[in-house]
């Protein structure tokens, strides 16, 4: 699983990570520094698909 997040009010973007809680922590650390309260949460997860024979 790869977590995301995009500020709302700019073009922010965390780093995208395994660790869902860092993304949280640097979300935290845009809105101390900038004000801003909204984020888009994007959370993706990847299947590999084998064909059994």
């Amino acid at each position: 699983m790869t977590f995301e997040a995009e500020c709302l009010w700019c073009d922010w973007k965390a780093t995208p990570s395994t660790d869902g809680a860092a993304v949280d922590v640097v979300c935290m650390s845009h809105t101390g520094r900038s004000g801003h309260k909204g984020f888009r949460r994007i959370c993706t997860s990847f299947a590999v698909v084998v064909r059994g024979e």
